[in-house]
């Protein structure tokens, strides 16, 4: 047997990774470890049949990496007008409020670590 993902995965892609499995006619098994310690959750495959079943998971993160793709540029387009200014807008607009004060957050951390040497600098000087 060969380890052919590791689990946990968020729920709908264990199940859809199990149905292209089971839609392959590759046989697998499940494993879920008592401990973390001594073991780790996985999905499994014979020696054999891991080349068919890592080029039909490849086949189908293509196909999903290509819609998704495809779905980005639609809204880059469509929603956006092709504009940063746009998309940045409307990711401002649509954040809930922990978003914004992460967001303020980080912009007070990054200006205090680029400030503090300059001063220290200037200070010296």
């Amino acid at each position: 047997m060969k380890r052919l993902t590791s689990l946990p995965l968020p729920t709908d892609q264990e199940r859809e990774i199990l149905r292209l499995l089971d839609a392959a006619g590759i046989a697998h098994q499940e494993t879920r470890a008592k401990s973390r310690l001594f073991g780790s959750d996985a999905i499994w495959v014979a020696a054999a049949d891991y080349p068919h079943a890592k080029e039909v998971l490849d086949r189908e993160a293509a196909e999903y990496a290509s819609a998704a793709r495809e779905k980005w540029r639609a809204e880059w387009r469509d929603e956006h007008g092709s504009s940063y200014a746009r998309w940045l807008w409307s990711r401002a607009r649509n954040a809930s409020m922990e978003d914004l004060v992460k967001a303020i957050l980080l912009i007070v951390l990054v200006s205090v670590m680029l400030l503090y040497p300059l001063a220290l600098v200037l200070s010296a000087s």
